[in-house]
């Protein structure tokens, strides 16, 4: 298997676990200690992702399955295009994730709200 398809596989599977099982000991598994976090409101390594878990628990977010729309693969950068629900609300999201030694090490992201009111009818996913 290519290094990209592990990589693939490496994301998705680090992704549904932090994020759609909502699994704290995930993050040690597949976070680097010195993970570098270009999101501003989350803190820089495995510590910022534990936090983060902590409050979308907090905040009532469920463990659900996470649907992957776009995975795509160069060299050590995945990037996943998912659909992810919290508080009740849907949202869209395009994670970048540099890694080395099978741990995410940086991270880059964009989220977007499902709107109440749309302007168009196509598809955001």
């Amino acid at each position: 298997m290519a290094q990209e398809e592990k990589n693939k596989q490496i994301a998705t599977t680090a992704y549904q676990r932090i994020f759609g099982d909502l699994d704290i000991t995930a993050v040690d598994d597949y976070i680097s200690k010195d993970f570098v976090q270009h999101n501003p409101t989350i803190a820089d390594g495995p510590e910022g992702v534990k936090a983060l878990l902590q409050m979308l628990a907090s905040q009532g977010v469920q463990k659900q399955k996470i649907e992957f729309k776009h995975i795509i693969a160069e060299d050590d950068i995945v990037i996943l295009h998912s659909r992810y629900e919290m508080a009740g609300k849907e949202w869209r999201f395009i994670d970048i994730y540099r890694l080395e030694n099978s741990k995410f090490v940086e991270h880059w992201d964009a989220m977007m709200q499902m709107p109440e009111k749309r302007a168009n009818n196509n598809l955001m996913f």
